[in-house]
């Protein structure tokens, strides 16, 4: 048969690719906990991979601040401070507020659907990780790429943060902030919903109001005496 002049199959990924995204997710979904040591052998075994793609993606991860390398001394999971969130936050308000800033006046539908849900997520009671993913949202729709690109890494790096740190939003100090980010999506008033944004997530306004969650529980031992991969851990990385 004569062979098709367009591609069948999507490219594959790289191997790297998909190392560096399995490491990023485990770290992000509490898998491997703050803190915690990383060894690059013990990594490939567990993804079926060799040592190099496992040295590069926790080389990536430390540039994105969710893994500590100390030269010959150890490699962790980086540890989750309540002063690291304020200054994840803090940016991530000036990087979602860029994004709805530049929103049309006329509001697409796609605007005021993210809107609806950002009001949900303060309706039901907001968490510190839904507040986040909800303005976020908004960045598909920024003008600017660079701004999706900028905000990209602190959103993963809130993502790990806000398992394992809170917003106690029920401060009164926060209330009149909230109420103005709702009043601003409801009416769609795009530049008021920006300055709001920038507002709820500042440093100073949340100084006070971090708390911790309680630790997830240890990894199961098993009757050997060792530590069992934990539950929905990554496995071995597909290479297709």
């Amino acid at each position: 048969m004569p062979v098709p002049a367009y591609a069948t199959r999507h490219p594959r990924r790289l191997l790297r690719d998909l190392t560096f995204e399995t490491i990023r997710d485990a770290i992000v979904d509490g898998t491997l906990t703050p803190g915690e040591r990383l060894f690059e052998d013990d990594l490939a075994a567990w993804l079926g991979v060799s040592k190099t793609p496992v040295k590069e993606a926790l080389a990536r991860l430390s540039a994105q601040g969710l893994v500590q390398i100390e030269a010959n001394r150890f490699t962790r999971v980086a540890t989750a401070d309540d002063l690291d969130l304020l200054d994840t936050l803090e940016l991530i308000g000036v990087l979602h507020g860029e994004a709805v800033r530049s929103l049309p006046r006329a509001a697409s539908e796609g605007a005021a659907q993210r809107a609806d849900r950002a009001l949900a997520v303060l309706d039901a009671g907001p968490t510190c990780l839904g507040l986040v993913e909800a303005s976020g949202a908004f960045l598909e729709l920024a003008r600017n790429p660079l701004v999706r690109r900028a905000a990209e890494p602190l959103d993963i790096r809130a993502a790990f943060l806000c398992r394992h740190l809170a917003v106690d939003w029920s401060r009164a100090s926060l209330a009149g902030r909230l109420a103005d980010l709702s009043r601003s999506l409801g009416s769609r008033d795009w530049p008021g919903t920006a300055d709001a944004l920038q507002r709820v997530f500042r440093r100073s306004s949340l100084h006070d109001a971090i708390i911790a969650l309680p630790a997830a529980p240890p990894p199961v031992a098993d009757e050997a005496g060792g530590q069992r991969a934990r539950p929905g851990g990554p496995g071995a990385v597909a290479t297709t």
